[in-house]
C-alpha cells in the first residue's frame, strides 16, 4: 500500500521546466528610447548637412524628410485596411493625433527654426532643451498625473546643467542680438513656444498611446477602437509636417522650390527620413511604456550623440564642458533609468 502510494505521489510530481523571462516593459521602452535617440541623432546630422546649403529652404528640409515616413508606411496602411487586417481608432483617437502633429509641427518646429534664426543656434538650443525638460515634468504631472520622484528631480537638475555645458557654455547674445531687446524677447518668446510644441505632443501621444491594445474588440464593447495603431500615429504626425511647411515652402517660394534644391541635398533629406522614421516608430513604441518625464530625459542620450557626431564629421573643438556635460547627461540619463 506504502509502495502504492510512493508511486502516485512520484507520478504526481511535474518536473520543472525553466521558464525564459523577456524584459520587462520598462526595460523594453528604455532600449526603444535610446534606439529613437540615435535614430534621431542620424537624421538631424543630415538636416544639418543640407544648412550648408543657405539657399535651400529649411520647410523643404522638413517637408520631404517628413514626406519620406508618409511615402513608406501610407501604402502598408492601405494594403492591410483593403484586407480587413487594420482598424481605424474613433475619430476622438485620431483627432487627437492631428492635433498632436499640430502642436509638434506647426508650433514646435516652425518655431524651432525662426528662434535659431532670431537668437542664433548657441543660445536657442539650450534653452529650448532646457524648457522641454522642465515642461514636460509639469504637463506629466499635472495632466497624466505622473509622479516626480526626488531621483527624477536630480537628473532633471543634472540633464538641464549638461545641456548648458554640451553647447560650450555659450549663454552669451549674438552680436545682431545684443542690445535689440525686441528682438531677444521675441526669440526667448519662440523659444518658449518650440518647447511648448514639442512637450504637448508628446503629452497628447502618452495619452493615446497608453490606451488599452484591443484593436480586435467588437465595435459595441467598452474600449473598441481606442488603441491607435503606431503606423497610423507615424502618418498623421509626419502628414501634418508635409501640409505645415510644404505650405510654407509653396506660399513663400512656389511650387518649383520643390525640385530646386542640389541632387546632395537630396539625399541628405532622403536619409534623415528613413532615420527620422525609424526614430519616430521608436519614440512611439517607448511612449506606450514609459512616462513622459522619463522619455524625455533618457532621450538626451541623443545630445551625447550629436556632440560626438559633431566632433567627428564636423571637425568641432573638444572642449572641457564638453567633457563634463557628457558624464552629467550619463549621470541624469542612468538616473531617469531607474525603476519607481
Amino acid at each position: 500500500m506504502e509502495e502504492e502510494k510512493a508511486v502516485a505521489r512520484e507520478a504526481s510530481v511535474v518536473p520543472e521546466v525553466p521558464v525564459k523571462k523577456g524584459m520587462s516593459e520598462e526595460t523594453r521602452g528604455l532600449v526603444y528610447t535610446i534606439c529613437s535617440a540615435l535614430s534621431y541623432t542620424i537624421s538631424l546630422s543630415m538636416l544639418r548637412g543640407i544648412t550648408n546649403y543657405p539657399e535651400v529652404s529649411s520647410d523643404w528640409s522638413i517637408a520631404v524628410k517628413e514626406l519620406t515616413t508618409v511615402a513608406c508606411v501610407l501604402p502598408f496602411i492601405i494594403v492591410q485596411w483593403s484586407r480587413g487586417r487594420y482598424r481605424f481608432p474613433t475619430w476622438g483617437v485620431f483627432g487627437t493625433l492631428v492635433l498632436s502633429g499640430i502642436t509638434c509641427q506647426a508650433i514646435g518646429a516652425r518655431n524651432h527654426l525662426l528662434a535659431y534664426a532670431a537668437i542664433g543656434l548657441a543660445l536657442a538650443t539650450p534653452l529650448i532643451q532646457a524648457l522641454q525638460l522642465i515642461m514636460s515634468s509639469i504637463f506629466g504631472a499635472v495632466w497624466l498625473k505622473e509622479r516626480v520622484t526626488r531621483t527624477k528631480l536630480v537628473a532633471l537638475v543634472l540633464l538641464i546643467v549638461a545641456v548648458w555645458l554640451l553647447s560650450g557654455g555659450n549663454v552669451s547674445l549674438d552680436a545682431q542680438v545684443a542690445g535689440r531687446p525686441i528682438r531677444l524677447g521675441l526669440g526667448l518668446l519662440l523659444v518658449t513656444l518650440t518647447a511648448f510644441g514639442y512637450s504637448s505632443q508628446l503629452l497628447m501621444m502618452r495619452r493615446v498611446l497608453r490606451q488599452p491594445k484591443t484593436p480586435d474588440s467588437e465595435p459595441g464593447t467598452p474600449n473598441a477602437n481606442l488603441y491607435a495603431p503606431t503606423t497610423l500615429a507615424m502618418v498623421t504626425v509626419t502628414g501634418v509636417g508635409v501640409l505645415v511647411c510644404g505650405g510654407y515652402l509653396t506660399v513663400e517660394r512656389g511650387v518649383d522650390a520643390w525640385l530646386a534644391p542640389p541632387p546632395i541635398c537630396w539625399l541628405f533629406a532622403l536619409i534623415a527620413g528613413f532615420a527620422n522614421m525609424i526614430g519616430f516608430y521608436f519614440q512611439i513604441e517607448s511612449l506606450r511604456r514609459l512616462f513622459v518625464l522619463k522619455q524625455t530625459m533618457i532621450a538626451n542620450v541623443q545630445t551625447i550623440a550629436l556632440t560626438l557626431l559633431g566632433i567627428v564629421l564636423y571637425h568641432e573643438a573638444f572642449t572641457w564642458t564638453i567633457g563634463l556635460g557628457v558624464i552629467l547627461v550619463g549621470a541624469g540619463v542612468t538616473l531617469a533609468s531607474l525603476k519607481n
